[in-house]
C-alpha cells in the first residue's frame, strides 16, 4: 500500500500536461465518497392510473392522436 507520502513524491515527478489527469481523477475519487441524497420517487408515479383510456394507449399512441 502507497502511503501517502509516496503519492505526492509521484505527482511531483510527473509532467505539467499530466497533471490535470491528476486532479480529474481525484475528483472522482471524492464524488464516489460523498454520501449521495436519496432520490424522491417521481412526482408522476404519483398519479399512474388517475387517468382513464384504453388499455393499449402506450403501444398505439399514434393511432389515437393522428386517426
Amino acid at each position: 500500500m502507497a502511503s501517502r507520502e509516496q503519492v505526492i513524491e509521484k505527482i511531483k515527478t510527473l509532467p505539467d500536461e499530466s497533471l490535470s489527469e491528476v486532479a480529474d481523477f481525484l475528483e472522482q475519487l471524492e464524488d464516489r465518497s460523498r454520501p449521495r441524497p436519496k432520490k424522491k420517487a417521481d412526482i408522476l408515479f404519483r398519479v399512474i392510473g388517475a387517468c382513464e383510456g384504453p388499455a393499449d394507449l402506450a403501444e398505439s399512441h399514434d393511432r389515437y392522436a393522428y386517426e
